[in-house]
């Protein structure tokens, strides 16, 4: 290693060492994180850049022109777009060339609200004229919106492709020899880890801002999708009622050349008959329960059954239509009257033909069967992210559809 390249290394040693301090940074949950980083020397960038495989990219006369403290404030304000996955949520939100300064800028409002200096050198959500804690693409779309104040375009406007995913001309190649890659499997330890040790010393604290509590429970507390957990439910119920067999004699039995002159009847698997029962309260929320139809239907032309053996029973306090109802908004709502969901169930069970599985899409504020019916059914209940949902019976299969707002 050459001299420049050593005194480079010992001042990024001595930035790491700053920030995981408690005399100093006290930052230690973020030491796993730094000290994953490759450092990679060059004066093709201003000051300091990451990529999107943990490489910082650092100009050496800038950091050795430059405090210990400045490094360090700079070293945990570009690891925090990695922690946060940055570039990966910029692909997701559509960002290209011409939005890589308004998606910066709005990254850096979020990570300027993590850090814990008073001048983080970052623009905040106050002086962009938003409010805090809100997500790095609820700022970009409101960046989008509106142009960039003056004080925010003047700041350094590339982070590098650690922030939103698309390549500079001096990123290294993920395969180069020297400087080697860090896999996303290992990136993703990494952010758990830190992600453990920031949601304790948070608590000690007891401060934590919106979107990085949100962040931490993303790392730590995944949610699958109630799309694919109603999808699975609905097949479930599904395939319990294909699993069913009857006997026809509208065709002829393969075991027939058996018996000689005898008739005997063959085998067919019905087609299931599946009931929907949607709460038409008027404390249901309606977005909700279009998406949450529309998922019921999707699955159900997955699995081949025919609108003709869906039969959709809108109801309150009462059953207020049944029949065939393709969106939410051909069902005839309640007039705001109560919630009575074994109304709902029953009546679905007295159908002819009788269903095999019985959906019901409601909030949950309502009283149940106090006994199991004799057919699987499927709670799926309306509500909100973080919003304390009401109890359903342990024999329904429940499913919480919500939303993020």
């Amino acid at each position: 290693m050459s001299g420049l390249a050593t005194d480079v290394a010992d001042r990024m040693a001595a930035a790491k060492l700053w920030l995981v301090s408690g005399a100093t940074g006290d930052l230690p949950y973020l030491s796993s994180a730094l000290y994953a980083l490759v450092t990679v020397p060059t004066d093709r960038v201003a000051t300091m850049t990451t990529d999107v495989y943990w490489r910082v990219y650092v100009n050496p006369l800038w950091i050795l022109g430059q405090d210990v403290r400045v490094v360090a404030h700079e070293l945990a304000h570009q690891v925090w777009h990695l922690l946060a996955d940055h570039a990966g949520r910029a692909h997701d939100a559509g960002v290209d060339v011409p939005g890589r300064e308004p998606w910066k800028t709005a990254t850096d409002i979020t990570v300027d609200q993590v850090l814990p200096w008073r001048d983080t050198g970052l623009p905040s959500a106050g002086e962009m004229g938003f409010g805090p804690n809100l997500s790095a693409e609820e700022y970009y779309l409101r960046l989008k919106a509106s142009p960039v104040p003056a004080q925010a375009a003047d700041r350094d406007a590339s982070c590098g492709s650690g922030c939103d995913g698309i390549a500079r001309d001096y990123d290294l190649p993920p395969e180069d020899e020297q400087q080697s890659a860090l896999s996303e499997q290992a990136a993703e330890g990494i952010r758990q880890t830190v992600a453990i040790g920031f949601r304790e010393r948070q608590r000690e604290r007891g401060t934590l801002p919106g979107q990085w509590d949100r962040w931490v429970s993303h790392i730590l507390d995944p949610v699958v999708p109630w799309q694919a957990v109603l999808h699975a439910a609905v097949r479930r119920g599904i395939g319990w009622g294909q699993g069913q067999v009857d006997y026809t004699y509208s065709r002829v039995s393969r075991r027939q050349h058996a018996v000689g002159k005898a008739i005997l009847p063959a085998m067919r698997r019905p087609v299931p008959a599946v009931a929907v029962v949607i709460d038409t309260s008027g404390s249901v929320d309606d977005g909700l329960l279009a998406q949450a139809l529309g998922e019921v239907r999707a699955v159900l032309a997955s699995l081949a059954v025919p609108d003709a053996s869906v039969t959709v029973l809108a109801v309150d306090a009462a059953v207020q239509t049944v029949g065939q109802v393709r969106d939410v908004g051909a069902v005839r709502l309640g007039g705001g009257g109560g919630t009575d969901m074994p109304e709902g169930i029953e009546a679905a069970l007295g159908l002819k033909p009788s269903p095999q599985t019985v959906i019901v899409l409601t909030d949950g504020y309502t009283p149940w069967p106090h006994l199991p019916p004799r057919v699987p059914v499927i709670a799926a209940v309306l509500g909100r992210v973080r919003e304390a949902l009401p109890l359903t019976p342990d024999w329904a299969q429940r499913v919480e559809v919500v939303s993020g707002g």
